[in-house]
């Protein structure tokens, strides 16, 4: 048989690579889709591979019985009327218990996986009676399987506001999608775009920022990634010369990584600009902790050597904290070069943005605009490495305190 087309489930992919991997050995060479996006045009491909093989191996295992996928292209293939071989590759399939189709065909046994399981396979391929032609009216084709027609992709990048619970659901499903199989480099791009939206909560991007750990440095144990784990808890900041940093966030990395946990950026690659836009977080904050929050933040930026000022903005709906390192290099730059960090309370949602911006004379301005914040770029004031790991720091904090007090 020339065309042979392999339906499973991606749970049990590395069984299915193996046996795929003994049929080329004799000559076979199986269709099976490594396609990772979903959609129509994905579905219809899959459905036109069916209609065209000779033989459809089903790899028996209790996730291809549960997976809607694989049931729709096994009936498929069914009403096709094409040679259909049920391949067992897990334990825990009753096969006494089958149902139409698969309860009228002999299973094979490929559990074992040697020489043997191979064997039996081949022989029983090459012993199946010739294909027979498509019947003249074809069958209606399933429709695409209901957890493929819109992509994580799709429900990250939506216009719309994600709310707390999708913001966690699609996490989940991320890492389940990569326990599974699904390409890391795909999950990690996915992490990414989900930690980039603005009405992330800060807890979700904690979420991610394990599931970013985990991706690029695994532990051992077969369960690589999952939120089970606790987050790791903060490691002192090591301020030696031989500390590496993020090229492009300043975050600091964690010794043998690829990719910044912080925001993704290959640690091989060179770059000297910084990122030159505002930050936000979202927190999950009581309307009675905003200002408790605001007063914490600014008595320990004072203790790690910053002044600091706190004013109200014209609408009275968010509070401006400026900060400015103490020292000689104040004097260089006239004491105008700040840290602006605004707290906005929305019901239960505390946003708090951080940008660059110039000292205001408090005792002229009264309130202040919203619109304070200059791009995150390096400036003389803080310094490179200053500027850009500040903001990072000021969030870490803030996760902390309202854990601690929540």
């Amino acid at each position: 048989m020339e065309k042979i087309f392999v339906s499973y489930s991606r749970i049990n992919a590395d069984l299915v690579t193996q046996m795929i991997q003994d049929l080329k050995a004799v000559g076979i060479d199986p269709w099976h889709d490594q396609t990772l996006t979903g959609g129509q045009r994905w579905w219809d491909n899959i459905l036109a591979q069916i209609r065209n093989c000779d033989a459809f191996i089903f790899a028996l295992s209790t996730e291809s019985l549960e997976s809607e996928a694989c049931m729709s292209e096994l009936n498929y293939a069914s009403e096709l009327g094409k040679v259909i071989f049920p391949v067992l590759v897990a334990e825990g399939v009753n096969v006494n218990l089958l149902s139409h189709p698969l309860n009228e065909i002999q299973v094979m046994d490929y559990r074992p996986q040697d020489k043997n399981a191979a064997f039996a396979l081949v022989k029983g391929i090459n012993k199946a009676p010739p294909s027979t032609p498509l019947p003249d009216s074809l069958p209606t084709p399933p429709p695409v399987p209901v957890s493929y027609l819109t992509t994580l992709k799709d429900r990250i990048n939506t216009g719309g506001a994600l709310d707390p619970q999708e913001q966690k659901a699609l996490v989940f499903e991320l890492e389940a999608g990569l326990r599974e199989g699904r390409s890391p480099n795909e999950i990690r791009d996915l992490l990414l775009s989900l930690k980039r939206r603005d009405d992330l909560l800060a807890k979700v991007a904690n979420m991610i920022d394990v599931a970013l750990e985990s991706i690029d440095n695994p532990p051992e144990g077969p369960d690589t990634v999952g939120l089970s784990r606790p987050a790791p808890a903060p490691q002192p900041v090591d301020k030696s010369d031989n500390a590496a940093y993020c090229p492009k966030c300043g975050a600091q990395a964690a010794s043998h990584s690829t990719f910044c946990s912080a925001c993704g950026a290959s640690l091989t690659a060179t770059t000297a600009s910084a990122d030159r836009k505002s930050k936000i977080r979202r927190y999950s904050c009581a309307p009675g902790i905003c200002m408790q929050m605001v007063a914490e933040v600014k008595q320990w930026l004072e203790e790690q050597g910053f002044d600091s000022q706190q004013l109200p903005t014209d609408d009275h709906n968010a509070t401006l904290l400026q900060i400015k390192k103490r020292g000689a290099w104040r004097d260089l730059v006239g004491m105008s070069t700040s840290l602006n960090i605004v707290f906005e309370q929305s019901e239960d949602v505390l946003k708090v943005e951080i940008g660059a911006g110039k000292w205001v004379d408090k005792a002229i301005a009264g309130t202040v605009s919203m619109f304070v914040l200059w791009p995150l770029a390096v400036t003389a004031g803080f310094g490179a490495w200053e500027q850009v790991k500040m903001p990072e720091k000021i969030f870490s904090f803030m996760g902390h305190r309202l854990t601690a007090i929540q």
